[in-house]
């Protein structure tokens, strides 16, 4: 090999390796923006809740629970969004929101956050929701149970009901986009996602392996998950599906408006054969 084809080919390997390093350190960020993990130290649980640690998948993952003993009354299986945590959830009172409800209330951390082990993946989210479901029906088998999420918690959740559909009589999405990869391209040049994005998160796949009710809520001024996207997967679930459209609500203060509680209330008492 002459001089000038060892340069070629060391310019050659010097801009493979940039490349790998480029793609690499992008697809980094994104994993971080997806899980982008609250540096927020978890505490003990607010009074009238008590903590439990689960194996989901090989991994030890953290939860807190607590609420009405009466069994006639549905146990909540909550999946919060991707910038939470149990004690994020406790500092907005979130957990006594639920307990407000009459329902007892099972709010999952997610592998990597907070007390929970490992790193979070799609995979190992599931795993964990699959964890905390498995065992609420095994310690409450006469209860009714609904699974709940918001945002990232709703893909979680759907994810989690079609895994185990039996076990769930109601499903609860809040914010809740049709896949990962529509969320993402929504703010970002779809070529550049599609190279990147390495979950899924298919949340209108999962729509058709849903057999209970389901109620969706989207705030209409949603500027991070559209609320067509919402709206899509409601159709997605066709009778089963209930679409409510919150006018005043866009993402982050969904959870603050009165009507949305009023809507979650009716759909738990229903559950409940109230």
């Amino acid at each position: 090999m002459d001089a000038m084809s060892r340069e070629r080919w060391l310019r050659l390997a010097i801009a493979v390796g940039f490349a790998v390093l480029l793609v690499t350190a992008v697809r980094s960020f994104v994993k971080h923006a997806t899980y982008p993990i609250p540096a927020i130290e978890v505490g003990p649980p607010p009074a009238g809740f008590e903590e439990v640690f689960w194996d989901g998948g090989g991994v030890r993952v953290h939860g807190w629970h607590g609420g009405t003993d009466d069994p006639s009354r549905p146990v909540v299986v909550f999946f919060h969004g991707n910038g939470e945590n149990l004690e994020t959830l406790k500092w907005s009172g979130l957990l006594e929101r639920w307990r407000e409800l009459g329902v007892y209330a099972v709010a999952v951390e997610y592998p990597g956050y907070g007390r929970s082990a490992g790193s979070p993946s799609e995979a190992g989210l599931i795993d964990a929701g699959l964890a905390a479901l498995d065992w609420a029906t095994e310690r409450w088998p006469e209860r009714p149970v609904t699974v709940a999420g918001w945002s990232l918690g709703s893909a979680v959740a759907i994810q989690v009901a079609a895994q185990r559909s039996g076990a769930v009589d109601g499903l609860i999405l809040m914010s809740a986009w049709t896949r990962l990869f529509d969320a993402a391209a929504a703010h970002f040049p779809s070529l550049l996602v599609r190279v990147l994005v390495r979950e899924s998160y298919d949340s209108l796949t999962a729509a058709g392996r849903i057999g209970c009710p389901t109620l969706v809520v989207h705030g209409l001024r949603d500027r991070i998950i559209p609320a067509a996207q919402g709206e899509r997967l409601a159709e997605a679930l066709g009778a089963r599906g209930r679409w409510v459209p919150v006018d005043e609500a866009g993402h982050n203060d969904l959870l603050g408006v009165g009507r949305v509680w009023t809507e979650l209330g009716a759909f738990v008492d229903e559950r409940a054969g109230g």
